[in-house]
């Protein structure tokens, strides 16, 4: 029971879980409230008694306590089952960081490393003198490695682990796959393999598959980072199913017949009224935004 409270404790810190799921844990059994208390009130008395020995002889006063101070606590005295639940959600502390549909956000890490979240995605890392872990947990990122990071860089997403040097990088999760494309530099795969500038690696369950990447492909994965959408030939449905990741109010195709059209150019992705006007200049589709704001493509 301590270790599924110090689990919470850990996911709550991370964002991992809403309020709401946690209230729904805990409101399910009396215990699942008493087991949180006690483990918050353990990280508490901890972060006191640290703050105790390391006063100078001149105290002052002591130090608020908060939830990241808890989560560094490491042994706790009073009970094997409290300290080992505190170990596991030391181990899971992380920082994170997300996007809501449209948004793109940078940050830089401590070791330098500077990563760029694309629409809606969301990312979680730790960073410590031997280096940088970083998980995607949705969406796409852009990452740019520094010539002389502190300690390898790891990126893990659906269940894969590569490590980055030095270069620049975007890993996108699919539906069914995640793709880490090599713009610049070189990649471990941790299953086996590298990958060097313009390769891309495909891992589908458990397999990492490597093969180049083609043109428009890189250029699609450099140019979102400036707002824009990139297509060299691509079916309509593809361009629409792109676009409306970046979009609140959706695209939808009400006929299945212009899916098949393909086109291309390079269109920003705040705004589909580019995209709209091009495929009325040159196929005559026609675009009806509805009462709820969805965009309604139809045949002339």
């Amino acid at each position: 029971m301590m270790e599924e409270a110090a689990g919470w404790l850990a996911a709550l810190d991370a964002g991992s879980v809403t309020p709401q799921a946690f209230e729904q844990w805990r409101a399910a059994d009396p215990r699942h409230a008493v087991a949180f208390a006690q483990v918050a009130h353990a990280f508490e008395q901890v972060e006191r008694l640290r703050a105790v020995e390391e006063r100078p002889a001149d105290p002052a006063p002591a130090p608020a306590i908060n939830r990241r101070g808890m989560l560094r606590a490491g042994v706790l005295a009073g009970g094997a089952s409290i300290a080992g639940a505190l170990l596991a959600v030391r181990a899971a502390a992380r920082e994170h960081a997300e996007t809501a549909v449209g948004e793109r956000r940078a940050l830089v890490l401590d070791d330098g490393t500077r990563i760029t979240l694309n629409t809606d995605s969301r990312i979680s890392w730790r960073t410590d003198e031997k280096g940088s872990r970083v998980w995607l947990e949705r969406g796409e990122i852009g990452l740019a490695v520094p010539a002389a990071p502190r300690g390898p860089l790891e990126l893990e997403a659906e269940g894969a682990r590569f490590r980055l040097g030095a270069g620049r990088f975007n890993a996108r999760q699919q539906p069914e796959s995640l793709d880490l494309l090599v713009l610049e530099g070189v990649a471990d795969s941790m299953r086996g393999g590298q990958l060097k500038s313009g390769a891309m690696a495909r891992v589908i369950g458990k397999t990492v598959a490597v093969l180049p990447a083609d043109m428009v492909t890189l250029d699609r994965a450099r140019s979102w980072n400036n707002g824009q959408l990139v297509f060299e030939g691509e079916s309509l449905d593809f361009v629409v199913a792109e676009f409306n990741r970046y979009l609140d109010r959706k695209i939808v195709i009400a006929d299945p017949a212009l899916s098949r059209i393909r086109l291309g150019g390079r269109f920003t992705t705040t705004d589909p009224a580019d995209l709209l006007t091009a495929l009325h200049a040159s196929f005559g589709i026609r675009s009806q935004r509805s009462a709820n704001g969805a965009i309604t493509l139809t045949a002339s």
